[in-house]
């Protein structure tokens, strides 16, 4: 019994001390950086069902889709981009005619990931990766005297300042959160936003995840609207000014500003691009370097899977990074056909001050690309699981 308990500890030291060699093998991702899905996705109105108007349709998404993939707004002026829009159709992967939000018809496509880059390298044009740093944006509204902080998308109203910047943040793919509700209500903080004090909101910060700070001031200006703001993380440090007949117009402006200075710094050469997007695995009860074997070999065998690796590594409990091809809910799907996988909620996290609320299916999903106000309230980009070895695995699972 004592030699059996000898070499299980033995096993175990073994187990950390190789699966924490693979560690120094990693580049870290930014701190809570988002896995933006659906940048492939996109619906748009449909004005009839014959093949003019569904290449009408084919056309405006896939102009959509390549500004949001490229992070260049004035991407579609390209030279060897027109004769790309013109055949959008050949990029598609899968399309259906939907209910539009105002009732009409809409057409949802999902165009080829490969298909897209190799487009965009074509034009010489550069590709913004899944994996985008998140936003934590502090934003001071004036209007003729009233003077409030955004904290909340959920807005009684459609049309409110909260919903433009999130609908913007989404068509750009652009992760974006606002600060904890109950911040609404201090006056103290909403004058360090007015006032720009970068030192002190970044202390009110600590407690809610983000790569990168805005802090922007709008005001009413005659019949229109202006704003200034301070960008800063992540090696950006923007400040600019821009004003806007409407909310929607003003919003657009400054969300592009902020969307085109990460692309700068984050974006590479389509051409370039030979990975998919990356997501952290947290899988508990792992006992062995058996273990550790079969789950790698598991995950490694899916289909949407290209490398895994270790990431952290503590007792009974693995931190994998697995890069990936197409969607993350594909990914999840593909895990889903091993039994061995259980999935299990997070364990909670002790913080100071409540961040925003991430919504439902908090660590499965991620910040989804969406209409509406339900847009990168994910925060948290780690699937979790628990490891059952003795389970045996189904022939789909992929090993």
């Amino acid at each position: 019994m004592a030699v059996t308990h000898h070499w299980h500890q033995l096993g175990q030291r073994l187990f950390l001390l190789l699966a924490t060699a693979c560690l120094a093998l990693l580049t870290a991702m930014p701190a809570h950086a988002v896995v933006v899905d659906g940048l492939f996705r996109e619906q748009v109105p449909l004005t009839g069902t014959d093949e003019q108007a569904l290449a009408e349709g084919y056309e405006t998404a896939l102009r959509e889709v390549l500004v949001r993939v490229s992070g260049n707004s004035e991407v579609t002026g390209l030279e060897g981009i027109g004769p790309v829009l013109e055949d959008a159709e050949s990029l598609v992967q899968s399309w259906q005619v939907v209910q539009g939000e105002d009732g009409g018809k809409a057409l949802a496509v999902t165009f080829g990931q490969v298909a897209v880059n190799r487009a965009l390298a074509s034009a010489g044009a550069r590709v913004w990766g899944a994996n985008r740093p998140l936003t934590l944006a502090w934003i001071a509204v004036q209007d003729r005297g009233d003077r409030g902080l955004l904290v909340d998308p959920d807005e009684s109203s459609g049309e409110g300042w909260s919903a433009h910047f999130q609908q913007a943040a989404a068509e750009r793919g652009l992760p974006l959160v606002f600060p904890a509700v109950e911040q609404a209500s201090d006056r103290r903080l909403l004058s360090e936003v007015w006032g720009q004090f970068m030192g002190r909101i970044s202390e009110a910060s600590q407690g809610t995840s983000h790569d990168l700070l805005a802090v922007v001031r709008i005001n009413r200006r005659n019949d229109g609207w202006e704003a200034s703001w301070i960008y800063e993380g992540e090696g950006v440090d923007q400040q600019k000014s821009a004003t806007g007949a409407s909310p929607k117009e003003l919003t657009r402006t400054i969300i592009d500003a902020w969307t085109s200075e990460l692309a700068d710094r984050f974006a590479v050469t389509a051409s370039a691009v030979a990975t998919g997007p990356v997501v952290h695995i947290e899988i508990a009860d792992v006992d062995s370097v058996a273990d550790y074997a079969a789950i790698k070999r598991a995950l490694s065998g899916l289909t949407p899977v290209e490398s895994v690796g270790a990431r952290q590594v503590t007792r009974q409990r693995i931190v994998l990074r697995v890069a990936f091809t197409g969607e993350l809910d594909q990914l999840r799907r593909n895990i889903a056909l091993d039994d061995r996988f259980l999935p299990v909620a997070p364990e909670p996290e002790s913080t100071d001050r409540p961040g925003p609320e991430a919504g439902p299916g908090a660590t499965a999903e991620p910040a989804q690309v969406k209409t509406g106000q339900d847009v990168f309230q994910k925060v948290d980009q780690t699937l979790h699981y628990r490891w059952r070895g003795g389970v045996i695995a189904t022939p789909s699972a992929g090993e």
